[in-house]
């Protein structure tokens, strides 16, 4: 664990132990004789502080797991998220009930204000996390888009392009469920589909049966996709393999492709992962993009795939025109009506939807899957239905 990622933990472990007593001294001032003095409250702090010390590794270590450790971990983790989201607001109605002006300068308003304001964000903040679990965990959303291409003929109408992104096959995503997927962006009759990373998910036992599902996809064009840094965690020559073993997906491993569709030329590019880059890195440089761009003919319409948004930048600067990303899965967990403020802002500053830089465009897709978390809050699965025209 490198020097940011370590204080990230601890920073997540201290809003975790904080936001936990805040709801005990809540739940005692609500409901018993009242809440922990200073001394008491400190010593909760500490207390909790080294339970979630202790915990959070194993329950880390146990998310990939199997049976009754895979439940706990899951139940634990997706426990401190809720705890999360409910001691910031709680905190809010804190500071609110003990400044709030005459409002609450009373002692009955303020008891008031503790049961009733405090038990509305204490059931707000727990029942989104039981939300984004069950309901959101299961929401998928065909988002329809469309994006124009120099050197698209003018004289067609538009390439049906359905994007996928992060299915992270495993433990989170079992062929049942992308069974399901799968009959879905069929049910599109797209021309073509790509794939822009995160396939599997650190377990290359779940390989050849996500290929099997895979190998159903359909389009007329053919599909593509690129590897990404989850890709690389379950082993890159072993997921390549699966993938040319029992599907027909052409694997784009910095490379490009250019195919005809019902007559129209397009060139598909696609950028590996680069496995020496963090994964949280904002602003990503490749040699392969130069490559890339001096290799591509200028006059065909081009679509780059790169899993991670941080390379668009240098595409941009290098002329590639539409750009197709995910790794973000658009935080998993968002703000209401601010979608855009959700938990990748740690990791990316375009966590989803449409960018723009000079004459280049990038799309972030939400994803199909999940990392490391069953949960979904304001942030739907998401199947791009991506029109191409002039």
């Amino acid at each position: 664990m490198n020097s940011r990622m370590a204080r990230m933990f601890l920073l997540a472990i201290l809003l975790v132990t904080l936001s936990e007593s805040l709801i005990l001294h809540w739940t005692g001032l609500a409901f018993g004789e009242g809440g922990f003095d200073w001394a008491v409250g400190s010593l909760v702090i500490i207390a909790i502080g080294a339970l979630n010390m202790a915990l959070f590794p194993v329950a880390r270590s146990r998310i990939h797991a199997k049976g009754l450790g895979l439940l706990l971990s899951r139940v634990w983790i997706l426990g401190s998220v809720s705890t999360l989201l409910t001691g910031l607001m709680l905190g809010t109605v804190f500071a609110l009930l003990y400044s709030g002006g005459w409002i609450f300068d009373a002692e009955d308003a303020r008891d008031i204000g503790i049961l009733w304001l405090g038990g509305s964000v204490v059931t707000l903040g727990l029942g989104s996390g039981l939300w984004g679990a069950t309901v959101g965990n299961h929401r998928v959303r065909v988002d329809s888009l469309s994006f124009s291409l120099p050197n698209f003929p003018s004289e067609f109408a538009h390439i049906k392009l359905v994007h996928i992104t992060d299915l992270h096959i495993g433990p989170l995503l079992r062929a049942d469920r992308l069974a399901r997927f799968v009959a879905r962006i069929n049910e599109l009759e797209a021309d073509l589909i790509v794939i822009t990373g995160d396939l599997f998910d650190f377990s290359p036992d779940y390989i050849e049966v996500g290929c099997l599902e895979l190998a159903k996809l359909e389009a007329l064009s053919g599909i593509y996709a690129v590897l990404g840094n989850h890709d690389h965690y379950t082993g890159t020559e072993e997921v390549a393999k699966g993938i040319d073993e029992f599907t027909s997906i052409r694997l784009l491993r910095d490379e490009w492709e250019r195919i005809d569709v019902d007559g129209r030329s397009l060139v598909i590019a696609g950028l590996e992962d680069p496995k020496s880059i963090n994964w949280m890195e904002r602003n990503s440089e490749s040699p392969v993009l130069e490559r890339l761009s001096r290799e591509i003919p200028r006059d065909h319409p081009c679509v780059l795939l790169a899993h991670r948004p941080s390379f668009f930048q240098q595409a941009e600067r290098l002329g590639f025109p539409l750009v197709l990303s995910g790794h973000t899965h658009g935080g998993q967990i968002a703000l209401p009506f601010a979608t855009n403020h959700n938990a990748s802002r740690m990791i990316s500053d375009q966590t989803r939807g449409i960018y723009k830089r000079g004459e280049s465009t990038m799309y972030v897709n939400r994803g199909l899957g999940m990392a490391g978390l069953p949960l979904r809050l304001n942030c739907p699965r998401e199947i791009a239905l991506i029109r191409l025209t002039a």
